[in-house]
């Protein structure tokens, strides 16, 4: 099988995550693209990344601190694979887009719609592929729960409630996370978030939200990062920094399909962390288990007791997953899986390279595009607005850029 050949730029935590998907795909003989090159504005991270690299897939891949230097070295170049903080999405992208290369950005897009909208304005310009590295959709838990609320059997959707909280005063994965301007944990994992309930309920339509910084200060804690993919770095975090984006959001939205949602993240609870899915319907109710986990999904219907597991599946026989799923996680009908660690995690992001390879090589459109990754982040600002106008704000609003004060300093501090 040709292979296409592909850079990562971006080599820190989450340029070594996605390199272990990488090392997935080609474990299960999926491998269509060919990392040739790996690219980062400092010199050591993209050595270091290429040194794994070179113990995981067999190869060491050119090391760059340019991308326009790495294009001009590498004319058969097709495509990147971008994990640099969030920030700076739009900045890289559109400069990749404008050396010709198609483009896997890790969500979100980026952190404002000005920014989404360069991007998109530079796939437009150049004709090339634009997908957004958004995972979670992708596990098989969240499939079938997809499946099963697209048979009816909930009947009428009614609600939807989706909370979580944790985090205390620590520092959550990276400092960046914690900042406005190039992160901020409710847009950089809510984005998951968002992108998971219209994917299951429909495009959003309006929101109203409070949110609000309880932790200013936030401390570096035993670990950094998740499953020590950030852990080379560890000396580099400071013990404290000073956090400026917001680490709690409660929200009512309201779907097109004229579903209610109650949204709340929670980033600074002291205490036992939770996570808590539930939707109803007219016929019953829904738990979906979330992504990179396993745990089954649990139904509790009118008719009936609580259904979970296997037997979720005989509702749903038409449920198949696609071929590089199943291939992956050893079945194309599952009701809960059993991988343990990081395996799931891996295998998620060995489903988005495979279909970034196929989407290069067929001319095929990826699942999450611009505009569906453009959405989730406008939900997560649409929020984010409301909370600071104290008004309900519409999704629509916000994709013009009819109302945009709280991204306003972020455009701002990027010069957009």
């Amino acid at each position: 099988m040709e292979k296409v050949p592909i850079a990562i730029v971006g080599c820190g935590g989450m340029g070594g995550r996605h390199l272990l998907g990488l090392r997935e795909l080609y474990d299960a003989g999926l491998g269509n693209v060919h990392l040739v090159a790996v690219c980062d504005l400092r010199r050591d991270n993209a050595e270091y990344l290429a040194n794994n690299a070179e113990k995981l897939l067999g190869h060491r891949p050119q090391v760059f601190e340019d991308m326009e230097a790495m294009v001009k070295a590498l004319p058969e170049l097709q495509g990147v694979d971008i994990t640099t903080d969030s920030g700076s999405h739009h900045k890289v992208a559109s400069m990749a887009l404008d050396l010709g290369l198609n483009v896997m950005v890790e969500k979100p897009l980026a952190l404002t719609i000005r920014g989404c909208n360069l991007i998109l304005e530079a796939q437009k310009r150049n004709g090339k592929l634009l997908s957004v590295a958004e995972q979670e959709r992708r596990d098989p838990m969240c499939r079938l729960t997809k499946a099963v609320i697209d048979s009816g059997i909930l009947g009428d959707l009614y609600m939807l409630f989706q909370i979580s909280a944790g985090g205390s005063n620590k520092i959550i994965i990276w400092p960046w996370r914690h900042y406005k301007n190039i992160g901020g944990i409710i847009v950089d994992a809510g984005v998951h978030t968002a992108d998971q309930m219209q994917y299951y309920l429909g495009d959003a339509h309006e929101v109203y939200a409070k949110a609000k910084r309880f932790e200013p200060i936030r401390y570096r804690g035993e670990k950094i990062g998740v499953q020590n993919f950030y852990e080379h770095w560890y000396t580099e975090v400071p013990e404290q920094i000073t956090a400026s984006a917001e680490d709690m959001l409660a929200s009512i939205i309201t779907f097109e399909s004229g579903v209610t949602g109650q949204w709340t993240s929670f980033q600074a609870a002291h205490g036992p962390g939770f996570r808590q899915s539930v939707i109803y319907g007219s016929k019953g109710s829904l738990q979906p288990p979330g992504s990179r986990n396993g745990r089954p999904v649990v139904l509790h219907l009118n008719d009936g007791g609580e259904i979970s597991g296997e037997a979720v599946l005989d509702l749903v026989p038409d449920f198949h997953l696609d071929t590089t799923t199943a291939t992956l996680f050893k079945s194309d009908r599952l009701g809960s899986y059993d991988f343990s660690g990081p395996a799931p995690d891996r295998m998620l992001i060995a489903i988005e390279y495979r279909e970034f390879g196929e989407c290069i090589k067929t001319g095929a459109q990826p699942e999450v595009d611009g505009y569906v990754g453009r959405k989730a982040l406008a939900l997560c600002n649409a929020a984010l607005e409301s909370g600071v106008l104290n008004r309900t704000v519409t999704l629509e609003e916000v994709e013009a850029e009819r109302t945009s004060v709280y991204e306003a300093e972020i455009n701002a501090y990027w010069k957009i």
